[in-house]
């Protein structure tokens, strides 16, 4: 599918140069944010390969996390971490980054980069100090810089459509005082409102034809500051707002109903007032079984790997799928890869997983060989398609 770029917003959609929508449909590729600072699957099959197959499967966008450190690494990556692309051998993160994003957009796909992390590692906990865009090691000052850098980076690469300025803002103790992020008081340690406005600006100034993507509060999970302090940039119609919903965030016998006013209350009255587009930047769906998927959900499975394969869904799926057929809003699930890169969690320094270790909700089997499930692409490609906006 060729996407007619610049994009921009118009009300609550994404629209292309042509005045037509543009619904996201993407999928999260792990692995640059962490301790080794290599994207997942590059040690098992080509880039090029990856990209095709992502673009396959019908997905038309890729989240593509990095960490700070990914960007200001200087050392090469292991030859072991790009096995399968031995042109990359010799290179620092940033620069195997670089040329995965060519894939992408190669292959046609839309490319959002995230910064996950400051520091490398696994991501997210409430006590990795990475909940705000600054603790005792990392500056402001750094922060702006690295995002000037990438910007320069894809200054010209019009499938690289937008940044997404900041994972899951969340309290951060810092020099042993908590901090809890804000959104529209100004407060230049917490605000997050304050710190969309100024990376925002500062990236649309390299380059003004990308998209803004703000995640909200509350591990992106709330936005309703956003109704009094709506992020306001000097390039307009640029704004994308994000939360991120996965079913452990949920009691498993949560109803219909009650689902969906919270997301009102907390998210999608962005969508249904027309303020802004909205965007799930992160939802997860097991790779496992199918018992997530069917309702009433009974969750199974005990995987591979140091964590959870599989969990109770409750009634999580049904409830995602109402909101997703009464509002159509863009989304990106989590997460492409079979199997793990080496996670760490910064400042704890506990590992949460180990090289190869099968991810509960990868898309990829575990020798990334085709779909872990099937079952599970086939119900993400029944939510791709947009069903309402300019052009539908």
């Amino acid at each position: 599918m060729t996407i007619a770029t610049p994009l921009s917003t118009s009300g609550r959609w994404i629209m292309d140069a042509n005045g037509r929508r543009v619904k996201l449909a993407g999928v999260n590729w792990a692995g640059a944010h962490q301790d080794n600072m290599v994207p997942g699957g590059l040690d098992f099959l080509d880039r090029n390969t990856i990209a095709e197959q992502i673009a396959a499967w019908g997905f038309n966008s890729v989240r593509f996390p990095f960490a700070l450190s990914t960007v200001q690494a200087l050392t090469s990556v292991a030859d072991s971490q790009v096995a399968a692309n031995p042109d990359l051998e010799g290179m620092t993160p940033w620069e195997v980054y670089l040329q995965c994003v060519n894939a992408l957009t190669s292959a046609g796909l839309m490319v959002i980069p995230n910064c996950h992390l400051m520091y490398r590692g696994w991501c997210c906990s409430l006590s990795d100090t990475q909940g705000l865009w600054w603790n005792a090691n990392w500056t402001y000052a750094t922060f702006l810089s690295c995002w000037q850098q990438v910007a320069t980076a894809f200054t010209g690469q019009p499938l690289v459509i937008g940044y997404d300025i900041k994972n899951e803002p969340r309290q951060a103790t810092i020099s042993g005082r908590q901090y809890n992020p804000t959104w529209g008081d100004g407060n230049q340690q917490t605000d997050f409102r304050w710190l969309y406005t100024q990376i925002g600006n500062a990236v649309l100034a390299i380059d003004p034809s990308k998209l803004v993507l703000c995640e909200g509060l509350n591990s992106a999970g709330n936005l309703q500051g956003v109704s009094a302090h709506p992020v306001t940039l000097t390039v307009p119609d640029r704004v994308v707002y994000s939360i991120h919903d996965y079913p452990q965030g949920w009691p498993s016998g949560e109803t219909q109903a009650a689902y969906l006013s919270s997301q009102a209350t907390n998210a999608t009255y962005i969508l249904s007032q027309g303020i802004a587009p909205l965007w799930i930047g992160e939802f997860g769906v097991a790779n496992d079984t199918l018992d997530a998927l069917q309702s009433p959900a009974q969750g199974a499975g005990n995987g591979l790997g140091a964590g959870p394969v599989s969990r109770s869904y409750g009634n999580w799926w049904q409830n995602f799928l109402a909101l997703m057929k009464q509002l159509d809003p863009d989304w990106c699930c989590w997460h492409l890869s079979g199997t793990h890169r080496l996670g760490t969690t910064p400042s704890t320094n506990q590992v949460q997983y180990l090289e190869g270790d099968r991810p509960w909700n990868g898309l990829y089997a575990q020798d990334w060989s085709g779909a872990a499930s099937p079952a599970v692409i086939k119900a993400l490609q029944s939510i791709m398609a947009p069903t309402m906006g300019p052009g539908v």
